[in-house]
């Protein structure tokens, strides 16, 4: 299967100390383990919602129509464009992304969610700033519009900053304090580690095996529905004396297996012949008497 993986600097993999420790390539391993899959990216440092829209038409159209699992995973650098807007005014923040970011978020929805059976998941935003109260209002207003649009979409919704919560400083790269005023230019404290690659791919991990485990259910519960259709259509198909004949046949076997072997009827009780056993066994005397006369 294809997986399509969507985003910024993070599905890219900054700051990991590798691709091999990217978060979209541990679970493509992860993935590997329940069925084979290939990855395909369409994401970049720096990109806000708009350059990530912009740029799937860059992506092969058999690619989005094929796709059995996209992550979408965008929405920091809109948050850092509207970061001025939140220091003067909170509310007038909460606008500008809902105007500008919500929208675009919904179009990059509409355009790469082609297959019907696709497993697509949107992935909230964690706080690398957990002690600044302005950082965890403004985010919790981005991943407001995530899930907003995760239900308008039926969407899965994969809880990135709940798994990241309380160990900021163990997941995120060049950690300070927690605080805003940490936030700098070059090398700014906002990118995953190894570690905190590896827990967002087992925040999608997890979300995409509680909908893969559901499909599987359904999937044998309707295969055994096929097989009792297909199995009641076999048998009015037969001709009349071939069902008559086969309700005797069902009958008796279904009394040897509740009996353990015979019917109760066919066995005999211990120590007791029956008549026609006794008439056998008198006859098979009088043959051999009567050889033993002759010769």
């Amino acid at each position: 299967m294809i997986y399509l993986a969507l985003g910024d600097s993070i599905t890219h993999g900054y700051d990991a100390s590798d691709e091999e420790h990217r978060f979209v390539t541990v679970l493509t391993r992860k993935l590997n383990k329940v069925e084979r899959t290939s990855l395909y990216m369409q994401a970049k440092p720096g990109w806000t919602s708009a350059q990530l829209l912009r740029s799937l038409d860059k992506v092969p159209e058999c690619v989005i129509a094929e796709a059995a699992i996209v992550t979408l995973m965008i929405g920091g650098n809109d948050l850092l464009k509207a970061l001025p807007w939140f220091l003067d005014d909170e509310e007038a923040g909460n606008k500008k992304l809902r105007a500008s970011f919500l929208p675009t978020v919904r179009a990059i929805v509409e355009h790469t969610k082609r297959n019907p059976d696709a497993v697509f998941m949107i992935c909230t935003v964690y706080n690398p700033f957990p002690k600044s109260e302005l950082a965890q209002r403004a985010i919790s207003g981005l991943n407001g519009l995530l899930r907003e649009a995760a239900t308008a979409y039926s969407c899965l919704l994969v809880p990135v900053d709940e798994w990241y919560g309380g160990e900021e400083d163990t997941l995120v790269n060049r950690f300070k304090r927690g605080e805003l005023q940490d936030f700098r230019l070059v090398r700014n404290p906002i990118h995953p580690n190894d570690k905190g690659h590896a827990r967002i791919a087992d925040a999608v991990f997890n979300t995409y095996m509680e909908i893969h485990k559901q499909r599987q259910v359904k999937r044998g519960a309707k295969r055994q529905a096929n097989r009792q259709v297909k199995r009641q259509a076999n048998r009015r198909a037969e001709p009349q004396h071939f069902r008559a004949k086969r309700r005797p046949q069902a009958a008796s076997r279904q009394a040897e297996r509740r009996g353990g072997g015979r019917s109760a009827a066919a066995r005999p009780r211990s120590g007791v012949l029956s008549r026609a056993q006794s008439r056998t066994g008198r006859k098979r005397i009088r043959d051999k008497a009567a050889r033993q006369v002759y010769n």
